[in-house]
């Protein structure tokens, strides 16, 4: 009866041991895990508010053991050139007692910022802020024609009928319609010069179109830069 007390006691005291060493070894893998993440993204150093970046770094190796945090001594570096979409992180820890060092791929994915539709918008109508929503989406599903900035499009008129949820497409808006009242404006040596004008055919974004001069009366060629606004290329 004795002995099997014993050998009870003894068992409860190794699993607690292993239990003990089984979450250590998770924690320091998840520390590690997150030293690679937080490596990649210290390599963005320009702040954009139209990007955000979500690293997937794999799984560390639960049953390794690392000896406890390397705090202090630890290094990181990229195993490339340039960082690309598909990485590896390479940590190295440098203590005396116990060094390592571990190879971790990340893989980055590139969110950005695009316009889409917050409700339902009818064919003919006139784009309000109210109308739109930004939109984080991977850069790989991004169309060429998506609109990034909302600004350009506020007061511009819906070619076709948009679900809520769309993106919003050049090819989806006129900016400019013929005889539209628009705002010309022409830059030259850092001045600006405006006037208004008359539109002498549609236009989309970044489109030249033709463009009379209410006050001149002077037709010229002018690049559709936002809704009813066009501007002048010297």
């Amino acid at each position: 009866m004795f002995k099997k007390k014993i050998l009870s006691i003894i068992a409860v005291l190794i699993s607690s041991v292993f239990a003990n060493c089984s979450f250590a070894t998770t924690e320091e893998a998840l520390f590690l895990e997150n030293v690679a993440r937080q490596y990649i993204l210290a390599q963005f150093t320009e702040k954009n508010d139209n990007i955000r970046y979500n690293i997937k770094v794999s799984k560390v190796d639960r049953n390794r053991d690392f000896g406890g945090k390397c705090s202090g001594y630890l290094s990181a570096k990229l195993l490339t050139p340039e960082i690309k979409k598909n990485s590896i992180v390479k940590i190295i820890c440098r203590r005396k007692n116990n060094p390592y060092s571990i190879q971790i791929p990340v893989s980055i994915i590139v969110q950005r910022a695009t316009i889409v539709a917050s409700d339902n918008i009818p064919k003919g109508s006139a784009i309000t802020q109210s109308m739109l929503e930004k939109k984080f989406v991977n850069e790989n599903l991004i169309l060429n024609q998506s609109i990034t900035d909302s600004s350009l499009i506020i007061g511009s008129k819906t070619k076709k009928d948009i679900r809520a949820g769309d993106f919003l497409k050049i090819s989806d808006l006129c900016l400019v319609a013929k005889g539209d009242v628009v705002t010309i404006s022409a830059r030259s040596h850092g001045l600006e010069i405006k006037a208004t004008g008359i539109a002498m055919e549609e236009g989309k974004l970044n489109e030249t179109i033709a463009v009379k001069n209410i006050k001149s009366g002077k037709i010229i060629r002018a690049l559709v830069k936002s809704a009813n606004s066009v501007e002048v290329v010297f």
